[in-house]
């Protein structure tokens, strides 16, 4: 079980670490590309991209790129953070990297939905078109697409339907990283204030620990969970109580035995993935130092 569940961990901090590390590297290019379109993006300055409600020309043009190039430059930079939160388990870096996946994402929608219904509307086609057949430049890069000035809208029309798929499939994967991310970090921060309470245990009672205590001991419980006690639900409250097999007789012993649950005891520091999350049972007289805290599990060493 150990085993399996370290392997499971590896996988998904692995994983993380992979797909933080993508993401940074396609937001530092694509702030890059944008960027190198903000400084050679030559529209004329007496034109004019009018949409529905709104026009944009050449400074807007040149404004709307620059901002994006500035986002996305600082989505890379949060990216970094995150992976070094993944593998240095910060809980500070990944609370920062999944708070800004989930405004990215916030964000990203909003701009799908925006995007999609200006690009349905008939007459955006119309304008898109009619600013492409001025741009010679890119309509001669664009021959091996087979976009030319007279198939631009029939062109636009399928490209946008591509593009709303891609989109849609886009935002389902993020919505489940951000998944991912959200239950590493709080699995990162249980597992500190688990360590901080076994801290706590520890210096307030350092005299119940004994390394001969990390053995695991088998012991029965009675009444049995499993029997039949628990269907009748005749026990409100079970009480423990250590009872020596050897000082009974061998009948005695043997119907306990048919009538308790065996369990696995230790007294040293606990796995937090594999004990049962219950209170710690103490066994003995308080003032005996050979007794302490006991941490039941189900399975055998």
């Amino acid at each position: 079980m150990f085993r399996v569940s370290n392997v499971r961990k590896f996988l998904t901090r692995s994983s993380l670490v992979v797909a933080t590390f993508l993401g940074a590297n396609f937001n530092f290019l694509l702030a890059t590309h944008l960027f190198r379109t903000w400084r050679s993006l030559s529209w004329e300055p007496v034109s004019e991209w009018e949409g529905p409600g709104f026009s944009l020309d050449r400074n807007g043009a040149q404004l709307i790129c620059g901002l994006f190039s500035a986002y996305f430059a600082a989505a890379s930079a949060i990216c970094v953070f995150g992976i070094a939160g993944i593998v240095k388990n910060i809980p500070r870096f990944l609370r920062i990297y999944r708070n800004y996946l989930i405004g990215d994402f916030a964000f990203f929608t909003l701009f799908t939905c925006l995007a999609s219904s200006a690009a349905i509307d008939p007459s955006s086609r119309s304008n898109v078109c009619d600013s492409l057949s001025r741009q010679q430049d890119f309509l001669r890069d664009a021959v091996d697409l087979g976009l030319n000035a007279e198939n631009c809208e029939q062109w636009f029309e399928r490209g946008l339907m591509v593009f709303m798929a891609v989109l849609l499939f886009v935002i389902v994967v993020r919505l489940h990283f951000i998944f991912a991310i959200s239950r590493y970090y709080t699995h990162i921060v249980r597992n500190q204030e688990f360590g901080l309470m076994y801290e706590g245990a520890l210096s307030t009672a350092p005299e119940w620990y004994h390394d001969d205590d990390l053995a695991m001991h088998r012991v029965y419980l009675l009444p049995n969970r499993n029997g039949a006690n628990k269907q009748l639900d005749i026990v409100d409250t079970p009480l423990y109580a250590p009872v020596p097999l050897a000082q009974l007789s061998s009948q005695v012993a043997e119907e306990l035995r048919a009538n308790a649950e065996e369990v696995w005891v230790s007294r040293g520091q606990p796995s937090w993935d594999d004990v049962l999350p219950t209170q710690p049972l103490r066994v003995g007289q308080p003032g005996d130092p050979s007794h302490g805290p006991v941490h039941l599990t189900n399975e055998k060493p």
